[in-house]
């Protein structure tokens, strides 16, 4: 996470306190995980004095090696190997997640259905959901254009003061065809929001064990690298283990073995073998 400083605190008069970094987290390959460099400054009027803090640049950041020869940088705190993208929410999600619509709609289907082995959210069950949706934004509980709003009201502000009235129509037009872009959501992201439907009715009688347990299929994160670590060939070249055959510059050698590497910058002499 970058958080490299070991700190203590001094207490002070008048209910005040002294933090002061007497030291720093180091690998046993030398290498300092610490992301943020704290530095003295002062305010902008030049008078209360302050520190101000700002992340290394990544090129001051030094090229360390592991002992199979696997390249990390300092300065940036342990960063993952292997990166999956998480699988980004539309904006039709966000909008029924923050306003409570799949929690809502889950407290009246369990007040007329029962709960029953391999449940799943069926087609009937899916179109009333979007009726759900469709009377919330009717009775004014539920805005579609919502994540966009601030910015149609400062538009239409700026309009007014420019006695732009003519163009009051146009932005309702846009208003109008931003809640048709939304809807078009429910058919894009129909298994997405199918899933979050069913969490949020099963949530009503498993146990978060079960739902978290659940969830992890569908997460694509874990479906990678599921997949990443059962093809060992894949595994061993992210961390490669005893014995394992690397490529490098078209010819094959043990990752025992030392092998020149295309930086300029060298391996520590002494310590970097030992992690």
């Amino acid at each position: 996470f970058g958080k490299g400083l070991v700190q203590n605190v001094q207490d002070l008069p008048y209910q005040t306190a002294l933090k002061y970094t007497v030291a720093k987290y180091y690998t046993p390959s030398g290498r300092c995980i610490q992301s943020t460099v704290y530095k003295e400054g002062s305010s902008s009027d030049g008078k209360n004095a302050k520190f101000t803090s700002e992340k290394v640049a990544d090129k001051d950041r030094a090229v360390f090696y592991t002992a199979r020869g696997r390249e990390v940088k300092d300065g940036g705190g342990v960063e993952v190997d292997y990166k999956v993208e998480p699988q980004k929410a539309s904006p039709l999600e966000l909008i029924l997640l923050n306003n409570g619509a799949y929690s809502d709609y889950a407290a009246e289907w369990s007040k007329n259905h029962e709960l029953t082995d391999n449940f799943k959210v069926d087609e009937a069950t899916y179109k009333d959901f979007q009726r759900f949706v469709e009377k919330k934004q009717s009775d004014g509980d539920m805005k579609l254009e919502v994540l966009y709003d601030s910015q149609l009201k400062e538009l239409q502000k700026k309009l007014k003061a420019s006695n732009f009235d003519s163009s009051g129509k146009e932005l309702d037009k846009l208003r109008s065809d931003i809640v048709k872009d939304v809807k078009k959501d429910f058919s894009i992201h129909k298994a997405e929001i199918i899933e979050d439907l069913e969490q949020n009715i099963l949530a009503r009688y498993l146990p978060d064990s079960m739902l978290i347990e659940r969830g992890l299929r569908s997460d694509v994160q874990v479906a990678e690298t599921a997949k990443m670590l059962k093809d060992g060939r894949e595994f061993d070249k992210i961390l490669p283990r005893e014995g394992f055959l690397k490529e490098d510059s078209g010819a094959l050698k043990n990752a025992d073995q030392s092998y020149e590497t295309t930086s300029t910058l060298k391996p520590e002499p002494t310590l970097q073998s030992r992690w």
